[in-house]
């Protein structure tokens, strides 16, 4: 979701900003140089990423300039990794802003906290939970992802809910029934989504995702 100037309250904006740039930095330090270098990796980050600009343009409004942007991260993060991710959709953030002004320069970091680094960190965790107390076969990495998703969805749901409550004028029923109730079935879909995508990967692109291993996915106990 992409929060509009002139709503958010002038410390959360600060404090977004500094952790947008910390994690960036951190993220440029912590991804492969592969990707930075590799011919198949670049294929792959390009189509993600243009994928991602593309989803993202569909727009569900609740008001004008309160978009829905954060589908997909889930299975991002599963193809090329938690660092890998936040830049690549931090910049998928920065090129809707400068190219069709989805958004605001003032609330670009808070749009990245929110959107980017809470549902990458719900990813990370879900991937790791589940690596380490499930067996790794790969029904399981399937069940992951489509977890892992509807997770990453509902917990931006919440937080930008509570920020729609809290500094906001719409009518609370407007943003329950318009906003939180229709995202939260939205998060059902787009598992269910993720979860045929990775198959297909696994099928026919396993090296498309870095959490994916053949040795022990296919041969896992």
């Amino acid at each position: 979701m992409h929060m509009p100037d002139g709503f958010l309250p002038q410390y959360l904006l600060i404090i977004c900003n500094v952790l947008a740039i910390i994690f960036g930095c951190i993220a440029i330090w912590r991804t492969e140089l592969r990707y930075w270098s590799g011919y198949a990796e670049g294929l792959q980050i390009g189509f993600i990423f243009v994928a991602l600009c593309g989803l993202y343009m569909l727009q569900a409004d609740i008001k004008p300039g309160t978009a829905v942007h954060w589908l997909g991260v889930m299975l991002t993060v599963m193809m090329i990794g938690p660092w890998a991710a936040i830049l690549l959709l931090s910049a998928v953030h920065v090129f809707l802003l400068l190219a069709f002004s989805i958004g605001g320069i003032q609330t670009l970091g808070f749009n990245i906290s929110v959107c980017v680094l809470l549902p990458v960190l719900v990813a990370s965790a879900t991937h790791y939970f589940f690596y380490y107390n499930f067996p790794r076969i790969v029904p399981v990495y399937f069940a992951k992802v489509g977890f892992g998703d509807l997770l990453c969805m509902l917990s931006v749901d919440a937080v930008l809910t509570a920020c729609l409550f809290q500094w906001f004028t719409y009518p609370s029923f407007v943003i329950w029934e318009d906003f939180t109730l229709l995202l939260a079935l939205m998060g059902g879909m787009e598992a269910l989504i993720s979860t045929w995508i990775v198959s297909l990967l696994v099928c026919f692109l396993p090296g498309w995702l870095v959490t994916f291993s053949d040795e022990e996915y296919l041969h896992g106990k």
